[in-house]
């Protein structure tokens, strides 16, 4: 998906290595996406796997 979508950044987080950004972010539940803009906000968050057409939508909400 990120090279289909060059106007957003995707980061993987491994929980177990970055604990305190999981902590951080109240990562409960694997998979979670979270898409963060402008300045570091929270804008939206998916929990659970979603097909690939509904993580470029999520990408780009």
């Amino acid at each position: 998906m990120a090279e289909q979508l060059d106007t957003v950044d995707f980061y993987y987080v491994d929980v177990d290595q970055s604990s305190d950004m999981a902590q951080q972010f109240g990562v409960q539940s694997i998979p979670t996406m979270i898409l963060v803009k402008d300045g570091g906000e929270e804008v939206n968050r998916s929990v659970g796997f979603i097909p690939e057409e509904q993580v470029k939508e999520f990408a780009q909400s």
